[in-house]
């Protein structure tokens, strides 16, 4: 796009230098109607020419500043998702860990657990050997 605006520029200072040399009347109209009305027409023609690569230069200057914009704009986006990725990272780094963390307490409980309903088994057949003594010893 910054080649073809260059070239368009380039077009226009083409297009005012070789307009630049005709001669005209301080009207702009030539007086005689040999080739000065040729060379009227073909001014005529170059400064619309002309106008309508200024047009098209202002277009595409108006469409790189567009572009340019958005690329800012995604480039934040891009910095801002980068971000939010990198936190999201860390998060689940430390949500492993704490995971790790409680999975180690819940065997450690459950252990525990279960060695409190062997202790708990333990006891519960002690009680009842006792009562069986008791009660065999009461009937004697």
């Amino acid at each position: 796009m910054r080649k073809e605006i260059k070239s368009l520029k380039s077009e226009l200072e083409d297009h005012q230098f070789n307009a630049k040399k005709g001669e005209y009347s301080s009207s702009g109209v030539p007086q005689s109607n040999g080739p000065e009305l040729q060379l009227y027409e073909i001014q005529r023609e170059y400064s619309k020419q002309i106008h309508d690569y200024k047009f098209k230069l202002q277009k595409a200057e108006q469409d790189i500043a567009t572009l340019e914009g958005m690329v800012t704009r995604l480039e934040t986006q891009v910095k801002r998702y980068k971000g939010d990725a990198e936190r999201a990272e860390g998060a689940e780094d430390e949500l492993k860990q704490e995971k790790r963390k409680l999975q180690k307490e819940l065997r450690e409980a459950l252990t525990h657990v279960e060695e409190l309903q062997n202790q708990n088994k333990h006891l519960n057949s002690r009680l009842e050997r006792i009562r069986q003594t008791r009660a065999a010893l009461g009937v004697q």
